[in-house]
Formats: structure tokens, C-alpha cells, sequence
């Protein structure tokens, strides 16, 4: 059974997101995904205030009728 978070210091991957990994196990996942979190940077500096999406979820699309159908 693990110790109190009182009894140890703070390991945010094991208290916070639950990866618990040994550490080499912990940096192979850390640098696969070290790639995704720099996109995910780029796509967040993005200006898309006045770009509108080219698809727009609407659910109930499917239920309406179509005049003269």
C-alpha cells in the first residue's frame, strides 16, 4: 500500500495524473508526447478570432424535414 502524501514530497505524475511508473518508464512517455505538446503550443498561438469552421456541429440536423421532401 503507498505512504500518505503527508509522509513523502509531491510527485505530480503519481498525485495528479496517476502515472505510476518507474522513472525510465516515466521519460520514455514524457519525450513521446513532448512532440504533441509543441504542436498543441503552436495551435494555441493561432489567431482564429475571425476564421469560422468549415463544419458546425448541429445535432438535430438529421430530424429536420426539408421543404418539399
Amino acid at each position: 500500500m503507498s505512504e500518505p502524501i503527508s509522509d513523502r514530497p509531491l510527485d505530480p505524475y503519481l498525485d495528479i495524473l496517476g502515472l505510476d511508473l518507474p522513472p525510465d518508464r516515466l521519460n520514455e512517455a514524457l519525450d513521446s508526447f513532448r512532440s504533441v505538446l509543441e504542436e498543441i503550443r503552436k495551435l494555441r498561438e493561432l489567431d482564429l478570432t475571425d476564421i469560422h469552421p468549415c463544419v458546425i456541429f448541429e445535432p438535430t440536423a438529421a430530424y429536420r424535414k426539408e421543404p418539399g421532401a
